[in-house]
């Protein structure tokens, strides 16, 4: 019998970085070995209860269908609390509401694009950006930044030198997934400029918008240029809430014609799921607007313990991120991934291994970020300190075990 032939576009999918070595966490648990899990950004702070008091509040017989552009209820909330909190004057027609931030840049990247249609960003990137772009057929085009110049943007010229006739826009995450950087006003407004002269769109993931540290004020792109019909804004409950089983996401822009054109896209997927959405609309519509000013001070003092600890591992080399809850680091390793498994697989410190996710899947280009990893502060300042004890130890006994491992 012939080979079955699978698409281009499955193939071309890659793995992710934060999940591939998950069935190596799934048999440590299961040999009674307790996993400090840095690999993914699953924050461990409680959901709020005013989203469970919405769920109990839920009192329809039938759980139907929601609208395809989002319940009302909560594309009015979501608008109400942007406005409040951050001084912008969003509408509520402006949203459409997506199954995560996932489905919303999917969505767009079908809806900017052709296939073969190219989309700018900046490398190292989040991963799932690459696995978006091969469903939809994109193209991605990187532009490299330096772990020695805190991944900062590079000048104009280096990003305009990367636009072509196939062009379609530039994705920026701001603060960043995988680097926690944050970008400044001049940055924003620079790539703001490159998208209007050139007529293509900008799109600012901007789910972590409000995770930014020493003093820093959060910044929407929509701050900037509130009524562009090229700028479209990728968000999520998900992480500034602790809420990332329940799937809301949504994008927002003044542009009319993207979101007509998106909600054909989103018509053909019924909907996302009611019941959560009544909820979050009812938490929006109560929760203290303080709530993510706590929540955000608890990732402060996490961030500082990580960088204290890691100062402690001879030879790891970060640079202490500004925003979200992640880091990139490089280890004194040739090979981060067979780390991270080995780790999973062969080692633990008093009962407790970590997982890290190998920053390699991170970065468009292969061979770059082999020895660095993607650390996420997302567990307590204690498991903080002895997952990366855990690391610390295992360095030496990766290196005992086989000195070559140890990096130049």
């Amino acid at each position: 019998m012939g080979e079955i032939k699978l698409s281009q576009r499955a193939l071309q999918t890659p793995p992710s970085p934060i999940r591939r070595l998950a069935h190596l966490a799934s048999q440590a648990r299961r040999a009674g070995t307790k996993v400090y899990h840095l690999n993914i950004g699953q924050p461990d702070i409680e959901s709020p209860p005013e989203f469970y008091e919405g769920v109990r509040r839920f009192s329809d017989k039938v759980l139907a269908y929601e609208a395809s552009s989002g319940n009302d209820r909560l594309r009015e909330a979501w608008s109400a609390y942007m406005n409040k909190t951050l001084g912008l004057a969003t509408s509520s027609s402006d949203f459409l509401i997506t199954t995560g931030a996932s489905e919303a840049l999917i969505f767009l990247f079908m809806t900017c694009c052709d296939p073969g249609d190219e989309f700018i960003i900046f490398d190292p990137t989040y991963a799932n950006y690459i696995g978006f772009a091969a469903i939809a057929g994109v193209k991605l085009v990187q532009v490299d930044c330096a772990m020695k110049d805190n991944f900062a943007l590079p000048d104009k010229s280096a990003i305009e030198s990367k636009i072509t006739e196939r062009t379609r826009g530039i994705l920026l995450c701001s603060p960043n997934n995988p680097t926690g950087t944050i970008y400044s006003k001049e940055e924003i407004s620079m790539l703001l400029e490159i998208c209007d002269r050139r007529n293509i769109f900008f799109i600012a993931d901007e789910t972590y918008r409000e995770f930014v540290y020493d003093d820093h004020t959060p910044l929407s792109v929509l701050h900037l240029a509130p009524r562009n019909d090229r700028v479209i804004v990728v968000d999520s409950l998900s992480k500034r809430f602790s809420l990332c089983g329940a799937r809301i996401g949504c994008l927002l822009t003044s542009n009319k014609q993207v979101l007509a054109t998106t909600l054909n896209l989103a018509q053909a997927r019924l909907a996302s799921p009611t019941l959560d959405q009544w909820a979050a609309a009812y938490m929006l519509e109560n929760i203290s607007l303080d709530f993510v000013e706590q929540i955000k001070r608890k990732y402060e003092r996490r961030r500082n313990v990580l960088f204290d600890s890691l100062a402690t591992v001879k030879g790891a080399i970060a640079h202490k991120p500004g925003g979200a809850f992640y880091a990139v680091v490089q280890l004194p390793v040739e090979n981060a991934e067979h780390f991270a498994s080995y780790l999973l697989s062969e080692f633990s410190l008093n009962g407790a291994t970590t997982f890290v996710a190998p920053a390699s899947g991170f970065y468009m280009q292969n061979g770059r970020g082999l020895s660095k990893v993607r650390i996420a502060y997302v567990l307590n300042e204690s498991d903080i300190e002895s997952a990366v004890d855990v690391i610390k130890a295992g360095l030496d006994s990766y290196y005992t075990a086989v000195p070559a491992r140890r990096s130049a």
